[in-house]
């Protein structure tokens, strides 16, 4: 009886785990679709492209190899102190 319990929270978890991916996806369609419309037809600038994803690069050049590896701490003085 345990057993069959377990079975049927575990479906339960399953099932409200892949409904809740299923509703996280991101916008549907193009991004310089969504552009155009917003933007009242202005192209869609050279750094934002070259950021989205093209389906037709390889997994290496979909990597950003131009980044920043200089960590960066800020600190806040309370005033009040």
């Amino acid at each position: 009886m345990k057993q069959q319990h377990f079975l049927v929270a575990f479906f339960l978890v399953l099932l409200s785990f892949l409904l809740f991916v299923n509703l996280s996806e991101g916008r549907p369609g193009v991004a310089e679709e969504y552009w155009k419309n917003v933007m009242k037809n202005e192209p869609l600038p050279e750094p934002i492209k070259d950021v989205l994803n093209n389906p037709f690069r390889t997994g290496n050049e979909r990597f950003a190899k131009n980044f920043n590896t200089k960590s960066i701490v800020i600190i806040y003085h309370n005033p009040n102190v």
